[in-house]
């Protein structure tokens, strides 16, 4: 009775710890539930990557799910105001586990708010998704130059790869970054730069719509036409490439932090309210 009892206990254990740091034999479950060996992404310096607070979730997709990934730079991190609180089904998924949304959300930099809770919430409330869930992938500070290939665009496939495996589909990645390259010399790259990322993400099999922000101001960098002209002419040019928020519209400050880059709560708000209307516009 003593061996058996051990035994359950030892069992037991062993179950908990596998489930929570993934070691072995975790892919070999995995492997057999899914068809496909798991490799969790690797634990780049700078990610919000620690779920030790966030609270793991079993959610079942239906057709009026949405699932999303998020791309960019701080933007779409962790870098505007912090304190809001998710109301509904919004959830933020890492490594093959899927969270109850909150800030500081998971997978991308920043230790603060940002746009997707209140998109999500905002989904949900205008009835037109029951859940959404957002795989995060942004890097404050980033060029498009950087965010095209590099452990930045490796995270983004792997995260992409993962919500394929768990749930079957994505639905786009929404896109919000140029502030970093609002310079003459990016600027004349940035054209370039972008159509590598797309041909990267087409390479790797993500054949998901893209939408991307007209971004270019932040602080002293003010906007910049030039270069929103030639997101522009992204969207026009590439039939997978579709009109996300022009947030150099948001320069007041009433929508940005003293930093004078970052949105206020204001901000945010206003931030989600343009999303909604980009990605219900059917045109």
């Amino acid at each position: 009775m003593l061996f058996i009892f051990a035994t359950f206990c030892i069992s037991f254990i062993l179950g908990l710890s596998t489930g929570h740091f993934k070691h072995f034999p975790y892919n070999i479950i995995f492997y057999l539930k899914n068809g496909k060996i798991y490799t969790p992404t690797p634990d780049y310096k700078g990610r919000n990557y620690n779920p030790e607070n966030y609270d793991a979730v079993n959610v079942t997709v239906t057709n009026k799910t949405a699932i999303y990934l998020t791309y960019g730079q701080s933007n779409a991190g962790n870098y505007g105001a912090s304190g809001y609180q998710v109301q509904h089904k919004v959830y933020q998924f890492l490594n093959n586990i899927t969270y109850r949304y909150k800030d500081p959300s998971l997978g991308t930099t920043g230790n603060f708010g940002s746009v997707w809770g209140r998109l999500g919430d905002k989904l949900i409330e205008q009835g037109i998704n029951e859940e959404v869930i957002f795989g995060n992938c942004a890097w404050g500070g980033k060029t498009i130059e950087k965010l095209s290939s590099s452990h930045y665009f490796n995270f983004l496939k792997t995260t992409y790869d993962g919500l394929m495996l768990k749930y079957g589909r994505v639905d786009a990645i929404l896109y919000h970054q140029g502030e970093a390259d609002n310079s003459p010399e990016r600027i004349k790259a940035y054209y370039q730069n972008f159509e590598i990322f797309l041909n990267n993400l087409k390479k790797n099999n993500i054949t998901v719509p893209v939408y991307i922000c007209r971004a270019s101001y932040c602080a002293q960098k003010k906007a910049n036409k030039n270069l929103t002209e030639i997101q522009n002419s992204i969207i026009k040019n590439f039939d997978n490439v579709k009109p996300g928020p022009d947030t150099d519209t948001l320069t007041d400050d009433l929508y940005r932090l003293e930093d004078g880059c970052h949105f206020s709560a204001a901000g945010l708000n206003k931030f989600a309210d343009m999303w909604i209307t980009c990605l219900t516009n059917t045109n």
